[in-house]
């Protein structure tokens, strides 16, 4: 990271449209004295989905002034992040950006964040609007159970039992995800599948596995595993790829490519999707600033662009969410054209 000097430096250019008012500024602040310092907590550690959000984080910050510090608890339970917000309140950040285990149990810790003056967003992931100030996420959660059964019958061809192999069972996005093909299915949407399961890997890859095995033992007519997860759609293909259900079995979901791309070139996976994870890191990084230095407050119908980022241009909706962008299918015939 960049020491500071006190002369001006190159910054990232944004434009902003309030209420349909259009505004120029510069995404820092006028001398390079100000520190933006933020810290981002990802659900756990160690976890490549939420690696490329931090790359993102940092791909923005060069040209910010800002500093990122990212936190994590060994484990995605309810309440272990509460402890790493408490440390930032007490480190007096700029801002807080999260990628919430629980959608209520953080709550109190992150109003107090507010109250304290700090910035507090979601990413991936949300809590009660009242817990923050916007909400970055990476698609469109609202048709993304949908998108998910529809996946589903894809790899699979025809009719059958299949399961979902999520994260943990308090996990608010994925949650959201499972509610809305609930929802799909209910209504008659791909009839001749059939949901067999839902089951919960912990985003461990050791549990997902398990849990992975476990689903072909109990169900012999299986066709398939959807794992809206990177941890969990690696395990469960990990699993496949030498089993000898491998190819009767198929595994789909939301994986990287990096991590993706050995089961796709061996044949155990025919397609997954996912979108651009440091997209929603570098969005953060920019919203953070443009709040700071107080060009912009989140509100439904504020329209803003961030030039060079993604599609550019983004509406928040309710509640100040912020949709990131489309998902990505891969497959053998694009897998290496991406690279994270």
């Amino acid at each position: 990271m960049n020491k500071s000097r006190k002369v001006l430096v190159p910054v990232l250019s944004m434009s902003l449209i309030l209420t349909g008012i259009s505004a120029s500024f510069l995404a820092t602040s006028a001398t390079a004295a100000t520190k933006y310092k933020v810290t981002y907590i990802p659900k756990n550690l160690g976890n490549p989905y939420f690696d490329a959000i931090v790359g993102g984080f940092n791909k923005a910050a060069k040209g910010l002034n800002m500093t990122v510090k990212v936190v994590a608890p060994a484990q995605a339970g309810a309440t272990d992040q509460i402890p790493f917000i408490e440390a930032a309140i007490q480190q007096k950040v700029t801002a807080i950006a999260i990628s919430p285990n629980d959608a209520n149990a953080l709550c109190p810790t992150l109003k107090r964040a507010m109250k304290a003056g700090i910035i507090v967003l979601t990413v991936n992931g949300d809590t009660a609007a009242s817990c923050r100030q916007a909400s970055i996420t990476p698609t469109d959660f609202s048709v993304l159970g949908k998108y998910l059964v529809d996946q589903t019958a894809k790899v699979m061809g025809g009719p059958g039992d299949w399961a979902f192999l999520s994260a943990t069972s308090t996990a608010p996005d994925q949650n959201a995800w499972l509610a809305g093909a609930k929802t799909y299915i209910d209504g008659g949407g791909q009839p001749t599948l059939k949901l067999v399961a839902t089951v919960y890997g912990d985003d461990a890859p050791e549990k997902s596995a398990t849990e992975a095995s476990a689903l072909l033992a109990k169900y012999p007519n299986l066709k398939a595993i959807n794992a809206p997860t990177t941890v969990g759609i690696a395990a469960a293909a990990q699993v496949l790829s030498t089993s000898p259900l491998k190819g009767k079995v198929q595994v789909t979901g939301l994986g990287t490519p990096n991590q993706m791309r050995q089961y796709i070139k061996d044949g155990t996976v025919k397609s997954f999707s996912l979108w651009d994870p440091g997209l929603q890191g570098q969005i953060a990084a920019n919203l953070i600033v443009s709040m700071k230095t107080k060009k912009v407050t989140p509100k439904s119908g504020v329209k803003f662009s961030i030039k060079g980022v993604g599609p550019g241009n983004w509406t928040m909706g309710k509640d100040a969410l912020i949709i990131a962008g489309p998902p990505q299918e891969f497959d053998a015939t694009n897998i290496d054209k991406f690279n994270f």
